[in-house]
């Protein structure tokens, strides 16, 4: 829960974020706040702390370069519907997804966003480790209240796939279900989990782990791992968060009023599998073809030597290339006022 002096702290956090390189000064801080600059200076101190990079100019403050924080205000500002927070950050959690499962569990409403700059115990897909450095990546999680039917949640994990791919820009791949490559490397796993029965799906939370500024470490891993600035500049965490979490809005809204098709439609222009030889792994079971894209639940469709079948669950252990695929474009994160 939010206090008080947390509420100082992401404020004096704002202004800094506000004033870029030139910095500001301890006492503009204080005035807006109607505190003390000793008060101000304190805020800073935990900042820093919380391995935010701070310098002193000028009689005041501002961002180290490189640094590059969350601040939940500025990214609920810019949010659309649904998916409107609010947003909680933290320094440092055991796993985002974990957290909101708990505050979906306690009726939490949808579109709570909950993200850490650091995940000691984050996991991927059959629980592996994901281990991303302090600020290197977006890591959050968003809790949903879709009123479907269990047996159409299924494309959930394709809707946010596509989003996350078109926030990301014309080079983002999807491989089913919802892992994220550019260049022949994952730079984003997404997680979905969620409590339904027969009268209908609870919640779901939406994981999702973007790689920014570095690579992470993973553990037995289909894909090398990469990152959003591995070839360049990395775009502003922010600016990933809210583009993402903006594409996820209108996808997930689209997905409810006029069904799955234009999300299966969407996911089929950004597919790598389809056409590519596979093995699919379900528990024990091992099954060996070639990819045929999704059908009408988002399942992947596999054409085998006794016919097509299709996976609704496990994951894809093993791909033979077909016909190279042409270059995309690089990446575009919108930049959006703060």
């Amino acid at each position: 829960m939010s206090t008080d002096t947390d509420t100082r702290r992401e404020q004096v956090l704002e202004a800094l974020v506000l004033a870029g390189a030139d910095g500001v000064s301890g006492q503009i801080i204080a005035d807006h706040l109607a505190c003390s600059r000793a008060a101000v200076h304190r805020h800073v101190e935990t900042l820093r702390r919380n391995g935010i990079a701070i310098e002193g100019v000028h009689q005041g403050y501002r961002l180290a370069p490189g640094s590059d924080p969350i601040v939940p205000r500025l990214v609920a500002a810019q949010l659309t519907k649904p998916i409107t927070g609010p947003v909680l950050w933290s320094p440092s959690t055991g796993s985002t997804n974990d957290d909101a499962v708990a505050q979906a569990r306690a009726g939490a409403a949808e579109g709570l966003v909950i993200g850490a700059d650091f995940q000691t115990v984050g996991r991927g897909r059959r629980g592996r480790p994901w281990h991303s450095a302090p600020g290197d990546a977006v890591l959050c999680s968003v809790v949903l209240r879709p009123p479907v039917a269990p047996a159409d949640i299924g494309v959930l994990p394709i809707v946010v796939a596509i989003s996350v791919a078109e926030a990301l820009g014309d080079d983002a791949g999807i491989v089913w279900p919802n892992d994220i490559v550019m260049d022949d490397r994952k730079v984003c796993g997404i997680l979905c989990e969620l409590a339904a029965d027969e009268t209908g799906v609870a919640w779901a939370v939406v994981g999702m782990g973007i790689n920014v500024r570095g690579v992470p470490q993973l553990t037995d891993a289909r894909w090398q791992p990469g990152a959003l600035g591995a070839t360049g500049t990395s775009p502003p965490r922010t600016d990933v968060l809210v583009a993402a979490l903006r594409a996820l809005s209108r996808r997930y809204s689209e997905w409810l009023v006029d069904g799955p098709s234009s999300a299966l439609a969407a996911f089929a222009e950004r597919d790598l599998l389809r056409g590519c030889g596979v093995t699919v792994q379900a528990g024990d079971r091992e099954t060996s073809g070639t990819a045929n894209g999704l059908d009408e639940q988002g399942r992947l469709r596999v054409i085998t030597e006794a016919g097509e079948i299709v996976a609704g669950a496990g994951e894809v252990t093993r791909v033979e290339r077909g016909e190279s695929r042409p270059t995309r474009r690089p990446p575009r994160i919108s930049r959006r006022a703060g």
